[in-house]
């Protein structure tokens, strides 16, 4: 996932910069642009990560085999 965030990031930073010198006229630095390129790879890693964490939350994993002591409320009374 991090190689293909930095690789689109690495293309769309260095195409946008392009077409706005083409038709602006205005230069953004590479230096600029290599910061641009690591923020938006790290912030899609990030909510990337995020978001794989909230999938992993919501799957119910079952239980092996049968419980027989439980906590609380839920605890038969004998």
């Amino acid at each position: 996932m991090v190689w293909t965030a930095f690789g689109v990031s690495l293309i769309l930073v260095n195409v946008i910069a392009e077409i706005g010198f083409y038709y602006s006229g205005v230069s953004i630095h590479m230096f600029f642009r290599i910061a641009l390129i690591f923020g938006v790879t790290v912030g899609v890693t990030v909510l990337g990560g995020t978001f794989k964490l909230i999938d992993a939350l919501e799957t119910e994993k079952p239980l092996s085999g049968t419980v027989r002591d439980t906590l609380g409320a839920d605890r038969k009374k004998n």
